[in-house]
């Protein structure tokens, strides 16, 4: 049983106006999901001021409704972006939306169809990254379950995940990190156009979260939830449109970093793009391309020496 609004702020200390963290939540058409996602929020055990911003895209299932539900019961805490047209699908990132609206020294993510399991999660990770200040973020693991409750994959993270990362590995695509894990500190990334060409942005925000730091693993925090279902925004996607996606995401970041002029990070990523390009094309065709060019380079050769036969 959750608290009530009176009883959550009533063990806060501090000045209550200004958040420690601000817990960003993107939902949309979750109506089976959200009420589960907002309760683990709520159920904090919490000693400091935090906020809950739920970005709602334009859901059509009733999923605002039970947002408005909650919001009434906690008019202080829960704040509510309702989009009367899809962000999403017009090419903005709806996580920089609610992001915007984010005043607190630290930022906590989760989707609106995952849901947190440890009541001590976010105090323990604030209180690891007002500890140590080389740190931008600090994540732990999660599992995965279906619709109907049953425990897909205990770990989504392999055991080699299971650990710190410098803010280089970080910053290069090295870093493995679940976004419904993560806290980290309230930076203000600026306008990234590149981020709105790509559809699934975790990569890209540990990346430039690595431009700030490293990170921290909690093996101490129980695994949050992850539910598997056919509509999720990347679980819903077939094994070839994920890989598409991967690749697309790649090049965005290369380009990215390209154009603010950090290369050391640009050619990580231009790297990652071309292996993973490599690796989904078949041999046939990767030597079709190759024997192409080579007869273009001999065509070239010919007609460069034609013009110097005739100039001499």
């Amino acid at each position: 049983m959750i608290k009530n609004e009176k009883d959550i702020m009533e063990s806060w200390s501090g000045d209550i106006t200004q958040p420690l963290v601000s817990i960003l939540c993107i939902t949309y058409n979750h109506y089976g999901y959200i009420s589960r996602a907002i309760e683990s929020f709520l159920s904090q055990d919490l000693r400091s001021p935090f906020e809950v911003i739920i970005h709602d895209d334009a859901s059509t299932d009733g999923t605002s409704d039970i947002i408005r539900a909650y919001q009434s019961q906690y008019p202080n805490i829960v704040k509510s972006i309702f989009q009367e047209e899809n962000q999403f699908s017009k090419g903005r990132v709806v996580f920089d939306i609610a992001h915007k609206k984010a005043i607190g020294k630290y930022i906590a993510y989760c989707e609106g169809d995952d849901y947190w399991m440890d009541p001590q999660k976010i105090k323990l990770q604030c209180a690891y990254l007002e500890n140590h200040p080389h740190i931008s973020v600090t994540s732990h693991d999660s599992f995965s379950m279906d619709q109907e409750g049953h425990i897909i994959t205990q770990s989504r993270l392999a055991r080699k995940h299971h650990r710190d990362y410098s803010a280089q590995e970080m910053a290069t695509g090295k870093a493995w990190m679940l976004n419904l894990t993560m806290v980290f500190r309230n930076i203000d990334f600026g306008d990234i156009p590149e981020r709105g060409k790509i559809k699934n942005n975790d990569k890209f925000l540990i990346s430039l979260l690595g431009n700030y730091g490293g990170s921290h693993f909690h093996s101490e925090i129980q695994p949050a939830c992850h539910i598997v279902h056919p509509d999720g925004m990347w679980s819903g996607l077939d094994l070839n449109t994920r890989h598409e996606e991967q690749i697309n995401s790649w090049y965005w970041i290369y380009r990215y970093y390209k154009r603010v002029g950090k290369d050391e990070y640009a050619y990580a990523f231009w790297i990652m793009y071309l292996r993973k390009v490599f690796s989904l094309t078949s041999r046939k065709t990767l030597s079709k391309e190759f024997l192409i060019r080579i007869l273009r380079l001999r065509d070239i050769n010919l007609f460069v020496k034609k013009l110097r036969w005739h100039g001499e």
